[in-house]
Parts: C-alpha cells; structure tokens; sequence
C-alpha cells in the first residue's frame, strides 16, 4: 500500500478526491487530507506518507512553500501537483524543485489515476534505491577507510561523510587491528569482532572497521593500554566459542582522522616485530613518554654516529645494565626494547626496513647480540669476509659475557668458540689495534665510568669513547 496525502485549499475539490476516489482499489491508503502547505506539515510530521497531491495557490503556505519545505527534510516523498490554466509560473518552480507529476485541472478519476500510477512507480524506484543504499553504505564506507589507512586521497566530501562514523568525530581515536595470516576473516567475522569489541568497550555504536592484508582493523575510543589489552582478551575468548582461529592484534597511538596513515602504518610495524604470533598479546605503538624514556636508556645520537660494531655492542650493553640496575622484569625490559626499537626505525629514517623480532629472544645476552646486529644493519657497518666475521663472534662472545670474571683468551678460545689462542690473540690485534686484556679492561672501566655518571644523575653526552678505544 501506499500512503497518500490531499492537500488543497478548495473543500469541495478536497473531499471530493478523498471520498468519491475508491483509492484501496489502487492499492493506496488515504492517510488524511489538509486544506494549505502549513496544515499538511504538521501532518506530515506525525504520518509521513508516500505521496502528497497538493494544489498551488493556497493560503498562509501554497504549494510551491511546501515543495520546498518538503525537498529539505522530506526528499523520499513524492509530490504530484494539481494546477489549472495560466499557473505556468508556479509549475515551472515546481520543475525546479524536481517534480514531475502533474495533474492539471479540471479533471476525473481517470486522469488522476494514471498520473498516480506514474507517482506509485516512483515511489517503487525510491524504495529500491534506498534499499540498496542500506546495504551498500556499509561497504562504501568500509572502502573510503580503507582508502584513507592506505594514503589514497579522498575529497572534502568524503572525509566529512566518514568523521559521522569515527569516534568524537574523527578528532580522537586509535587504531586496533586483528591479523589471521592463515585465512584471514570473512566478513561476517569481522562483524562479530566488531559487534564484540563494541560492547566490551562500552562504545555508543559499533566500530568503524574495514579490511586489509588479512587485518580487521578498527577505529575505536581512546583508552589506556591495559584496559585495551584486557578488552582485546576478552574479545578473542568470546569470539574463539564460535571460531578457532590464531589471532594476532596491535594498537597505534591515539590520533585524528589526519594522521589516520600514519597510525596504519604503526600497526604495521607493530605486526612485522613479532612476525605475526598471536602469543605475544596486544603490541602497543610506544607513546611519546616511553619513546623519551629510551632516550635515558639508549644514547641515539652515539649510536648513529658509530662507525664499528663494537661501538654498538658496548652502547646496547650499557642500555642493558641500566634496565637491569632497576629491577625491571623481562617483559618490563622486552617492552623497552620493543618501544625502542620502532623508535630507532624512525629515528634513522629505515622504515621500510624489516623490524626486528625482540619477542623470541629469551635472555639479556641475546638480546644484545640480536638488537646489536640489528642496528649495525641499519646503519649499514657490516663487514664482509670470514675473518671480519668471526671477528663479529668474538665480539658478541665478549659483551655477552662481560661481567665474567674468568673471561679471557683461553677461556673464549677453548670453551666458547673452539679456536687457538695464538690465532685468536693474532685476529684480535689485527682488528682492534689492541690485544684483548686490554681492550677488556678499557671497556670495562669506560663502562663503569658510564654507569657512574648516570647514577649520579648526568651522563656526558659528548663523551667520545670512539677516541681512546681505537687510540
């Protein structure tokens, strides 16, 4: 059925369509009848009908005020308009306004039948569009997400429409996103996280999210990052009683809608740093406290300035003293290295280069041969050929046994790297213009020098160890 409204000021004219009109037998519903534009409103207000048949000149609002009326916050209703000879002003600002139905007086139940046949399939067209809409929007907005997470460019328009959907209007959110590099997700598992991870985080609606590389990512209120962590749990346990999959998951930093490629990108540093295991629990993006702090723990400016790989061992071992001075647990250290270590990628311009993988190392010494490595990669300061290499081993050897007070030639020579003294005493010479004793002890006492200055609560930045090591 179809809702129909008569508006016209004529009383004769008005009851006339609405009572000699047999309009069920059209399959349509006379929902009630005004007498001007003003009167017809405020019943529109409270029943919006299909179609409004109105006349032009009428009192206190005609029909032209009504059209416009009705084109500002009505626009699904069709208009179908009754004129009379010599009103060809009024229908053609009628035509203005898109109308297309028009009736014109006098005229019977024939002519008013087959123009509202014409309105019907109007109103048919509008329905099915409004339909496709629903079910398109969604998607569409999924897609202009996507765009914007990937830095393609979108138009004024575009931006404007998405803010309605991200959280205080694209002003401030995070990103969070949940990785399955085995099959990734359909969409109505997506769905189902989204629709979770909403409830759990109390959201006024469910998140914004779309989907890319095999992540779900969304735009979500900002919180800390234990309740994000815990809600993410909580998440993926709800959502694992209906589908078992290993789900990975990473946050970036709070941001707004202009930064939303920079945020994208952090989940996708996130991701590479720990190839993707679902064991390692939410990874955070590091804030802008934990970026400085690394700045008390790691020297970047002598790290970026070094020349030899040696320099970087010594630098990443001190790092590693001074988390271990404090008490910090493995995970409390962990999460610094990780924080560190995507603050180093930025900070010497190596984004595109593979992160590295801090969460299956499983002791300090590793540690600091791994990120050490890593860094020398970075900077590109390796050396080729197999002397420089076992060079390279007898250097990790070192700094990962620094403290050990048995470390000398015989003890590194025999028990660690199964080479003859004299040959390694002669390979160390040659690369460090200084025989092992006294490099070891040089760099212990620079060390304890180092330590010192950060415990009396000043380290001297300008220090050049580079100076007396290769002196």
């Amino acid at each position: 059925m179809y809702k129909l409204l008569i508006v016209d000021d004529e009383q004769i004219e008005r009851e006339g369509m609405a009572h000699f009109i047999q309009w069920d037998k059209y399959d349509i519903q006379l929902c009630g009848t005004a007498w001007n534009g003003a009167d017809a409103l405020g019943k529109i207000q409270k029943d919006v009908p299909d179609i409004v048949l109105t006349d032009i000149k009428m009192p206190v609002m005609n029909g032209i005020e009504l059209i416009q009326k009705l084109s500002e916050t009505y626009r699904n209703i069709v208009v179908v308009v009754l004129s009379g000879y010599g009103e060809y002003e009024f229908t053609s600002q009628a035509m203005e306004y898109g109308i297309r139905h028009y009736i014109l007086k006098p005229c019977d139940e024939d002519k008013i039948v087959a123009v509202m046949n014409d309105a019907k399939k109007e109103v048919d067209k509008r329905r099915e569009y409004h339909t496709l809409k629903r079910e398109l929007l969604p998607h569409a907005k999924e897609e202009l997400f996507r765009r914007l997470l990937t830095g393609s460019r979108l138009s004024d328009d575009e931006i404007m429409a998405l803010k309605k959907d991200f959280p205080a209007n694209g002003d401030s959110y995070r990103l969070l996103a949940m990785k399955n590099e085995v099959s990734g997700f359909e969409y109505i598992e997506q769905f189902i996280l989204g629709n979770i991870l909403g409830e759990i985080l109390q959201m006024a609606t469910m998140p914004l999210f779309t989907y890319v590389d095999d992540m779900v990512i969304f735009a979500i209120d900002v919180c800390t990052d234990n309740s994000l962590s815990k809600a993410v749990e909580r998440t993926l346990q709800e959502f694992a009683r209906m589908k078992s999959k290993a789900i990975a998951s990473a946050a970036s930093l709070e941001g707004d809608i202009s930064v939303a490629h920079e945020l994208y990108k952090q989940l996708l540093y996130l991701f590479t740093m720990v190839d993707n295991k679902t064991d390692a629990g939410l990874l955070c993006y590091p804030t802008q406290n934990e970026a400085e702090s690394n700045t008390y723990y790691f020297d970047f400016d002598r790290l970026k300035s070094s020349d030899r790989y040696d320099n970087i061992l010594f630098e990443i071992t001190l790092a590693m003293k001074k988390l271990q001075s404090i008490g910090l647990s493995n995970d409390e250290k962990q999460r610094i290295f990780e924080a560190f270590i995507v603050t180093w990628s930025s900070y010497v311009g190596s984004e595109k280069l593979k992160l590295l993988n801090i969460g299956g190392i499983n002791s300090d010494e590793s540690a600091i041969t791994e990120v050490s490595r890593w860094i020398a990669e970075t900077l590109n300061i390796y050396e080729t050929g197999k002397e420089k290499e076992r060079m390279e081993k007898i250097l990790d050897v070192i700094y990962s046994n620094f403290d050990n007070t048995e470390l000398n030639i015989q003890y590194i020579a025999k028990n660690i790297l199964f080479m003859n003294e004299d040959y390694f005493g002669r390979v160390f010479i040659r690369n460090m213009h200084l025989k092992f004793s006294a490099y070891l002890e040089q760099s212990r006492i620079e060390m304890a020098k180092r330590l010192l200055r950060v415990q009396s609560g000043y380290e001297d930045s300008h220090a050049d160890r580079a100076h007396w090591i290769s002196g």
